[in-house]
């Protein structure tokens, strides 16, 4: 895939792909590399592919790294790591022009085609002898990864010492032996490069301190640190890529955190325990994908009917049924808006990164708990697996907000039955009162109800409970806060919308020379529904041009925008082939749109 755009006019970056099949340690490389990278004072951001195989399907690691941030991923990459020759056909067009091409597969022959290819780019070449080095060393097959490691982190420019630093750091604890043995496959790469001049050491910026004090995470963990701090105290799912990670990393962290993590035997079990949970008083969370959710939303509709708090993950990824399942994609954004049967109000978030995915969850919960209601946080493959350098998160801005939660002996005392559905409460929010609790009994079932509880099929009834409920969507969206806007908010001649993880990309691509000296305002929307769009419209009467970019085939926001406001786009991005934007593919369509 080729770019007009000159990759010279591109922030400062360096970026390497380790490929080859799953099973075969792609992911090992790839992890060392980024880990020692950001140690050494880089920002780095990391992106993996794979198949829907567990074993065999192909996949492929990358790492880019700058001095600056950087928050996406680019097409080119200036090495390229082959496990297998399947790379070869897949790969080999994506090495930027002086970049290296690195490869095991012994005596393989390319095609015509590709070494013609790799002479018009200034294409390096070579072999890797890993076979040969584990016979000399007699070595077990994995440690062929770190030979490899080896001579790809050497390429990248580091040294060989702190490379060895990394090895003790994270094998230390098996023994002296095996850590004798990586410094063997480290020592045989650096004779290797000694003895293949040709092979040159890409050009790295210099290194910003700063990033050494960050912390290297993929966007579940972000997620999860986040509800760890937003008091969550139990998480349930089954396992449903790509919302495994999240449940993975909260079980991981279970015994220093203390919260119950319950892996259901499907879905509909998992949300009906957080229902239960969040009932009870106990800030719970369940958390899915696609299908799963479809099975979660009967239970979603329980909990609006009965007003009750629930906090509901929808990690996307693209097409229907099982579609692409170990990709990405947004196409989920109006299943959040109207999943479930019935009316009832709700609130949906959009994680955009690893800050956002810890800076949303105290706010998930504080919001379901003062207006009673469900609240679905999307995200999607790029968010729950990217790996995001990350600056420290502040421990002491979040708060918790309970809202009409009765707890004071007292005041318990003084509530009745009917206090609990009261069509006259202020907002449509009535005080909410924990089951067992020493104050009058109500009736939380699913059936329309008075204000008790009690079953009520009056057409009086109807009405009133329901325009009870759905006066907390009017009071949510005035509590709610607006888009990000980024960027020039006076007066921009270009507006562009997007949410979700196309902000890594967005906000990379606007560093391009082509765009710094326009008057860009970037509105970027967290907070996804109900919808606010003031702002909005306001800068959209000012700009010559909007654009909306989303990772979808219908530009799903773009169509709640039309529907709220009005407003049309004069131009759509939209991407729906499983994978992110690529920050210079991006650039190339942006480019495309404002010539």
């Amino acid at each position: 895939m080729a770019y007009a755009v000159s990759f010279a006019l591109l922030m400062h970056r360096v970026s390497l792909k380790v490929t080859g099949a799953q099973g075969q340690g792609v992911n090992s490389v790839g992890e060392i590399c980024g880990k020692g990278l950001k140690q050494a004072g880089y920002c780095v951001f990391g992106y993996r592919e794979y198949m829907s195989l567990i074993i065999g399907g192909h996949s492929s690691y990358q790492i880019d790294v700058s001095y600056e941030r950087v928050e996406s991923s680019e097409v080119q990459c200036d090495i390229i790591m082959n496990f297998n020759h399947y790379g070869f056909e897949q790969h080999h067009t994506e090495v930027k022009d002086g970049g290296i091409f690195l490869h095991q597969t012994p005596m393989w022959k390319f095609t015509n085609e590709q070494n013609a290819y790799f002479a018009e780019h200034n294409i390096t070449v070579m072999y890797l002898p890993v076979e040969e080095m584990l016979k000399k060393l007699k070595a077990p097959q994995i440690l062929s990864n770190m030979y490899i490691t080896s001579i790809v982190w050497m390429l990248l420019g580091q040294s060989a010492e702190v490379l060895k630093e990394l090895v003790q750091e994270q094998f230390g604890h098996k023994g002296e032996k095996i850590v004798q043995k990586n410094y063997e496959c480290i020592e045989e790469g650096m004779t290797f490069l000694a003895e293949h001049p040709e092979l040159k050491p890409v050009e790295m910026m210099q290194p910003d301190p700063k990033w050494k004090e960050c912390l290297y995470l993929t966007g579940s963990e972000a997620i999860g640190l986040g509800l760890i701090h937003a008091g969550c105290r139990m998480y349930t799912g089954y396992p449903m890529t790509p919302a495994s990670p999240l449940l993975k990393y909260l079980a991981e962290m279970q015994n220093k955190t203390g919260m119950i993590i319950k892996q259901a035997e499907d879905e509909i079990t998992a949300v009906q325990m957080a229902s239960g949970a969040m009932l009870m008083g106990t800030r719970a969370a369940t958390g899915t994908s696609g299908g799963g959710f479809d099975l979660m939303t009967e239970t979603i509709s329980l909990n609006g009917i009965i007003e009750n708090p629930l906090v509901v993950f929808l990690f996307q990824r693209q097409g229907p049924s099982t579609g692409l399942p170990t990709w990405t994609g947004q196409g989920d954004l109006h299943l959040a808006v109207g999943a479930a049967h019935g009316e009832f109000p709700r609130l949906v978030l959009g994680v955009s990164d690893a800050q956002d995915g810890f800076d949303l969850m105290p706010e998930a919960f504080n919001y379901a708990e003062e207006f009673q209601t469900v609240v679905i946080i999307v995200a999607d493959k790029q968010i729950a697996e990217g790996l995001y350098t990350q600056e420290p998160y502040d421990l002491t801005k979040a708060e918790i907000r309970r809202g009409n939660l009765v707890t004071d002996p007292a005041e318990l005392e003084k509530l009745t039955s009917a206090d609990r559905y009261n069509p006259a409460a202020k907002d449509g929010v009535s005080p909410r009162w924990l089951p067992g609790a020493k104050a009058a009994t109500y009736c939380a079932q699913g059936d329309e109800h008075d204000a008790e509880g009690n079953v009520s099929e009056s057409g009086e009834n109807a009405i009133a409970q329901m325009e009870k409920r759905m006066a907390k969507m009017e009071a949510l969206k005035k509590a709610l806060p607006d888009p990000d806007v980024y960027g020039e908010q006076k007066s921009p001649d270009v507006l562009l919308v997007s949410w979700g993880s196309n902000a890594s990309a967005i906000h990379d691509a606007l560093k391009h020379e082509a765009f710094t000296k326009k008057k860009i305002a970037y509105v970027h929307y967290s907070y996804l529904w109900p919808l606010k769009t003031e702002k909005l419209h306001a800068l959209a009467k000012k700009a010559k041009t909007s654009i909306l970019i989303e990772s979808n085939y219908q530009g799903q926001l773009g169509r709640m925008i039309r529907q709220e406001c009005g407003l049309a786009f004069d131009h759509q991005i939209l991407k729906y082939d499983g994978r992110p934007f690529f920050y210079n593919e991006l650039v190339e369509k942006l480019s495309s749109a404002l010539s």
